[in-house]
């Protein structure tokens, strides 16, 4: 069967890649103008232990999620929102309100995070679901459904509205916070509602494609834009376009080579990176 026959195979799986990829690529640049990709990578890690953790206690209640009436208390999509929202909120505090530094902190979650899937997908009440709670962490080109699809364009519509109100400053707080606090801007909590943005589209990206090529597309888009262009319209439209690109051409070759579809995803967006570099050794 070719790519284009299996059209009922991959409408939905496409659609998600490239809705969660324009979605993570926007919000990628807001991600690298401050400095915390790391932090993505620890909402991503997060998000996929909140689904984990629903195939857990769906086992241990005797509800699978998958099933088409899953009760909200075992939904995967509340439990990794609910998660990665929680995290973003104590990785934001001010460092005035910490006893440890940012970066011990963000080292903690993710360690923490990392090692709670695992000991997770080993317990022996979800062994039948741990292979596909693991595909989850990495992406799938058939774990897709349709609802996933809602779920991102619901969120997408959503946090397009909250930057569209907040974008200039969204963009203030994060290129000099200082500045824009001393002239009397709520850095506190625009810094809030951008975090929390984030780890929605996290939540939600990650349920639907897995944590590494929302990992990817929050992180490598974004830096090589801003290889190319100082000027935000640019790298904001380039940021968005390189990911798009990398979902639909990495499903697209996953698909007909049979490769695994994140990781096939998160390449192509470090390919994007080379033109960029190039360029850059120019204008230097």
């Amino acid at each position: 069967m070719s790519f284009f026959d299996a059209y009922f195979l991959w409408r939905d799986p496409l659609a998600a890649a490239a809705v969660a990829a324009a979605l993570c690529g926007y919000l990628g640049v807001f991600v690298v103008l401050r400095r915390v990709a790391f932090v993505s990578a620890v909402l991503s890690q997060i998000s996929g232990l909140g689904v984990a953790l629903a195939f857990l206690i769906g086992s241990v209640v005797g509800v699978d999620p998958h099933s088409g009436s899953t009760p909200w208390y075992v939904s995967p999509a509340l439990y990794a929102l609910v998660l990665t929202c929680a995290a973003s909120i104590a990785l934001g505090l001010p460092a005035r309100a910490r006893r440890i530094s940012p970066e011990t902190l963000v080292a903690f979650a993710y360690v923490a995070a990392s090692a709670s899937v695992v000991l997770v997908l080993a317990s022996p009440r979800i062994v039948q679901e741990a292979h596909e709670v693991g595909e989850l962490l990495f992406g799938n080109a058939v774990a897709v459904r349709e609802e996933h699809v809602v779920d991102l364009t619901i969120a997408a519509v959503l946090i397009a509205a909250v930057h569209a109100a907040l974008f200039k400053d969204f963009l203030f707080v994060s290129f000099d916070g200082e500045t824009a606090r001393s002239v009397g801007y709520p850095v506190t909590r625009l810094e809030a509602a951008l975090h929390l943005t984030i780890a929605v589209a996290v939540a939600v990206a990650t349920r639907a494609i897995g944590t590494l090529p929302v990992f990817a597309f929050l992180v490598l888009p974004a830096g090589a834009a801003l290889l190319w262009s100082q000027r935000m319209s640019v790298v904001v439209v380039l940021s968005i376009g390189i990911a798009v690109v990398a979902a639909a051409l990495g499903y697209y070759l996953s698909f007909v080579y049979r490769l695994p579809t994140g990781p096939t995803m998160a390449a192509l967006c470090a390919v994007a990176w080379l033109p960029g570099l190039r360029f850059f050794r120019r204008q230097s």
